[in-house]
């Protein structure tokens, strides 16, 4: 008989006066336009172990995401890929606000991501049966085999990517992918300052989703999604999952970008300024600590065949 290994239970109580603003971290005392930067090993390890414990006090889910480019906005995968397929862009980046914030703009990414995931990509027979026979969710092994797996789906006649942005609850995992970049032959210690992102799921409301991913879909045609209303990120992570070798090394928590015109970065910004807290932080690391860094996540075994496994 097939076996479905429970995923962790991720315990999210939601208070709406969990913050990230206390005198204790380096990284929430500086002003809204300024990130701050570790001068040293120790002082970002010290910094990382002080919002765990934070974390633990308050009882908050603390998620941590790494990139190894401190420019980056926190965007998907199928946004980026979109635009840069769409527009003939290479940097992404460079999309004029005039056009990535209207809601038309949205909409247009949106019907994208439906058509792929109801045309083009869809759940196998067996990943059906096993939602029958084992309560999982079709559309999210899907979701999350293309997200872990992506090179298997090349092949795929459409813009890659999906709308989950991958965060863990292991911050030695995201500090990985805010020094590395490239896998195989072509990996190496970034050359650009990178960032490790903090954020704080308990804070912002009740955004742990237990229905289905058919069912998110099915919202996503509404007239107040298209318009972009209400669409704060939602996060996702059933209890029942198959077995899949990278997510269990990543121990990923998955965010989906719910509204395309903005990014996830700007999202929880507007959040913070309109109820006057703090959500998420921002840690640049430096391209001079990556080396020491490397060896230090060397030495706790967190390598790419630790990260990346087939």
């Amino acid at each position: 008989m097939l076996q479905i290994p429970l995923a962790p239970e991720l315990r999210v109580v939601h208070r709406k006066n969990m913050t990230f603003s206390d005198s204790r971290l380096n990284s929430s005392s500086l002003n809204k336009n300024t990130a701050w930067k570790p001068a040293t090993l120790e002082t970002l390890l010290n910094e990382i172990n002080k919002i765990s414990q934070i974390g633990e006090e308050t009882d908050a889910l603390i998620l941590f995401r790494g990139q190894n480019k401190k420019e980056w906005p926190i965007d998907s995968t199928f946004l980026r890929n979109s635009i840069q397929t769409l527009f003939n862009i290479k940097d992404y980046t460079k999309l004029p606000s005039s056009i990535r914030h209207r809601p038309t703009f949205h909409r247009a990414i949106a019907s994208l991501l439906l058509m792929k995931f109801d045309q083009i990509i869809k759940p196998s027979q067996e990943a059906y049966e096993k939602e029958d026979s084992h309560g999982i969710d079709p559309y999210f092994e899907l979701l999350k085999n293309v997200q872990q797996y992506p090179e298997k789906y090349n092949e795929s006649p459409f813009i890659k990517g999906t709308n989950y942005i991958d965060w863990t609850y292991v911050s030695d995992i995201a500090l990985y992918f805010a020094t590395f970049q490239g896998v195989g032959e072509r990996r190496k210690i970034s050359s650009n300052d990178g960032a490790l992102y903090v954020f704080n799921a308990s804070s912002t409301g009740n955004i742990h989703q237990t229905i289905k991913m058919q069912k998110v879909f099915d919202n996503m045609t509404s007239y107040e999604f298209l318009n972009g209303e209400g669409a704060l990120p939602l996060m996702l992570h059933p209890q029942k999952q198959t077995q899949q070798h990278r997510a269990h090394n990543q121990k990923p928590v998955y965010i989906t970008q719910m509204n395309f015109s903005y990014a996830l970065s700007e999202v929880w910004g507007q959040y913070e300024k309109d109820n006057n807290t703090k959500v998420s932080l921002k840690i640049v690391i430096g391209q001079k600590l990556k080396k020491e860094l490397a060896d230090y996540l060397n030495s706790k075994g967190i390598s790419e065949k630790h990260v990346y496994p087939q």
